[in-house]
């Protein structure tokens, strides 16, 4: 937001008092500032970035992002093997496919207005002010919510998908029988292996992922020890992070959210292994909440407009993500 907002912006300025008016700017642009830091409290302290990479500031007020995808087509290795007494021209060749995707950019907007009342009332009653304030938070709310919800989600009306339902991502029903939260700690071991195996057999053993996503409930519920007699030992939820880390996957990190709960075929538990590496997996935001200050709307009250620009969350290799879905019926 300009913090040097000017009057001359103002298409009916004369209909205000200067001063207040001034004061009405400076308080809420003060408002704004501070809102715009407020966390995503549902996801228990853990960052949209810690699932998501997200890139933010490219390609705002376009239609569509186009992200440009390469392969390798040419020779293979053996084909470089030469007898340099053939001569010339026996050189395999190198090359790539370019190919891309195209992403769409969704456009919000929402506003809040404030009474001529309201601002007659700033001028003598900073009070007045809390008003404003709730306003701006509550806008806020909403789109922090929002955009939760799309990360994970999508938008289906709107042809946008989320980290939870990627079109092209396999879906495999064979490897949690049940939720993680119903097993020992001997069936956390095989579930993590069994994954892993999976993860690498699905893109040809080319990456090891970082994340595994699963639903708070189990997350929660792993946070006990493994067994009574011992509560002094090893967590369930570190059984299974240990088991992943010696299976290979080192830098694997459990990420939760409660929208995993319903995110299966069967609305049950869906867990997602992946790489969260911008070359795997991406969500763009052109243009980040942005919040304008209150501008005059008929002459006597006032409008506040604030824009955002999103993708949906866009598997850019698809093979390095896989998704696990209950099949069981939870008795949890």
């Amino acid at each position: 937001m300009d913090k040097n907002f000017k009057l001359s912006r103002l298409n009916n300025a004369a209909a205000v008092d200067p001063a207040g008016f001034e004061k009405l700017i400076s308080t809420q642009t003060e408002i704004v500032a501070g809102v715009i830091e407020t966390k995503y409290y549902e996801l228990m302290g853990q960052a949209l970035s810690d699932f998501v990479p997200f890139d933010v500031g490219r390609g705002a007020y376009s239609t569509n992002i186009f992200q440009y995808t390469s392969a390798y087509v040419g020779s293979p290795f053996e084909a470089g093997l030469v007898q340099p007494s053939e001569g010339l021209g026996i050189n395999a060749k190198a090359n790539i496919q370019i190919d891309g995707i195209t992403i769409k950019n969704n456009y919000w907007r929402m506003d809040y207005e404030v009474s001529h009342e309201i601002i007659e009332m700033g001028k003598v009653n900073a009070q007045a002010f809390s008003i404003i304030e709730e306003k701006e938070k509550a806008r806020k709310k909403v789109f922090d919510l929002g955009m939760q919800k799309v990360t994970f989600l999508g938008l289906p009306d709107e042809g946008v998908s989320g980290l939870l339902n990627q079109s092209a991502v396999t879906i495999n029903t064979s490897i949690a029988g049940k939720n993680l939260a119903q097993m020992s700690a001997a069936e956390l071991s095989a579930f993590a292996v069994g994954y892993l195996q999976a993860y690498l057999a699905n893109n040809n053993s080319t990456t090891l992922p970082d994340r595994l996503c699963i639903g708070t409930s189990d997350y929660v519920a792993l946070g006990v020890p493994v067994s009574d007699t011992f509560p002094t030992q090893l967590t369930k939820r570190e059984v299974l992070e240990r088991a992943f880390r010696e299976a290979g996957a080192t830098g694997l990190k459990i990420v939760h959210t409660t929208y995993n709960e319903t995110a299966s075929t069967t609305t049950g538990m869906r867990y997602v292994l992946y790489k969260a590496d911008p070359d795997s997996v991406r969500m763009y935001i052109p243009k980040p909440y942005t919040p304008h200050a209150l501008y005059p709307m008929n002459g006597v009250d006032f409008i506040s407009v604030a824009e955002a620009q999103f993708s949906g969350v866009v598997a850019i290799r698809p093979l390095e993500m896989l998704y696990a879905d209950v099949t069981a019926v939870s008795s949890s």
